[in-house]
């Protein structure tokens, strides 16, 4: 493992920081005898004589014991004050500090976080998506390691290389197989499959689907778990309304209107998956301007469960994601893999829960109410 060395500290103390990060972490307990010097100068990309001085360091505080024969030990009775210095984990999101407050899922990914980290003494330092602050920030202070909170693609290369690096980081909310860095994330791929199956269950053929930017991962993933099992079930392309908004918690004009003429058809949508809960909100908001009555009219299911979701006209059917076992588990897998420990598995998808009420209805609902 190499350290991200910066030229403000001396590398000395930065790798004492390393050794000292290595213990609180748990991955040296005391007694443990830590390898030669050679060998850390080597794994750290350092003079063995730069070692020998952040390890002289430490021994003079009592972290260390030097022992003839044996080596550098980690001292039995660690000082207290080595528990008290308090390590910075950086964790990412867009909208950093602005949008989280007020979004139902940053938020609850940002308090299981914090709640995970509090007890241990560790710091966070709350950043947007600014690579250039990202960067200078990791170059002038100590890290412990970085979460991603539901980062872009254009984001994954970054942290791609912080990982590669030797940078602890873990992606939350977001996945791909194709990634080296480690993540966790909710089954977002077969929460939408399962949405889909629902529908189809209450005799639905005729559908809109609606989500967030592809740029998202969770965008794709809820869209190709929906586009794939329709197609399984043998639902023509032409019987599926698919629609994108550039934002997460509104749906624009025209896309509004666009779905209220797909709804007008003779033989249009019966169905309306929308991919998160704020498209959900809107679409009711919309569908209610328009005079369409849900479910009679149309059924429409959503994504994430905040406790409003019991509370809309009518209450909405939606998946509950386990957002506070999210933030705690990449916690978790981040302090592993700071402690030099192998993630697995590598990308963690945990499990979704569909609470089915009032705003999903067979589909023949539709027809009763046009013939009575």
């Amino acid at each position: 493992m190499v350290i991200r060395f910066n030229a403000e500290t001396p590398r000395y103390v930065q790798v004492r920081q390393w050794v000292e990060r290595q213990i609180v972490t748990g991955y040296w307990k005391p007694g443990d005898v830590l390898p030669p010097e050679r060998v850390l100068a080597e794994q750290l990309g350092v003079s063995p004589l730069t070692v020998s001085r952040a390890l002289q360091s430490l021994a003079q505080e009592g972290v260390l014991t030097r022992k003839r024969r044996v080596g550098t030990v980690v001292a039995a009775n660690l000082p207290p004050t080595l528990f008290q210095q308090s390590f910075t984990v950086m964790a990412l999101g867009l909208g950093a500090g602005t949008r989280q407050p007020v979004d139902y899922y940053f938020s609850s990914v940002q308090r299981s976080i914090l709640n995970a980290l509090a007890p241990l003494g560790l710091r966070t330092l709350w950043l947007d998506y600014q690579i250039d602050q990202i960067v200078r920030e990791l170059g002038s202070s100590e890290f412990m390691g970085v979460l991603a909170i539901a980062p872009a693609a254009e984001h994954i290369t970054l942290l791609e290389d912080l990982y590669r690096r030797g940078m602890p980081v873990v992606i939350v909310g977001a996945s791909s197989q194709d990634w080296q860095t480690p993540s966790v994330d909710t089954d977002n791929y077969g929460a939408a499959r399962q949405a889909a199956e629902h529908l189809l269950a209450l005799g639905h053929r005729r559908f809109v689907g609606l989500f967030g930017a592809m740029e998202t991962f969770n965008s794709r993933d809820r869209w190709r778990g929906f586009r794939d099992a329709l197609l399984e079930a043998g639902v023509p392309e032409t019987d599926v309304w698919t629609f994108t908004t550039p934002y997460a918690d509104e749906v624009d004009e025209a896309n509004r209107e666009a779905i209220r003429t797909a709804l007008r058809l003779p033989n249009g949508p019966t169905a309306i998956f929308a991919a998160g809960y704020y498209l959900a909100l809107s679409m009711l908001q919309s569908l209610r301007q328009a005079g369409v009555r849900v479910p009679e009219d149309v059924s429409l299911i959503g994504f994430d469960d905040p406790p409003s979701a019991a509370l809309a006209n009518p209450p909405l059917t939606t998946f509950r994601q386990p957002l506070d076992a999210l933030g705690a588990r990449a916690v978790q897998k981040l302090l592993e893999i700071a402690k030099r420990q192998s993630p697995e598995p590598l990308h963690e998808y945990l499990p979704t829960e569909l609470v089915v009420r009032e705003s999903t209805a067979l589909a023949q609902t539709r027809l009763q109410a046009a013939s009575g």
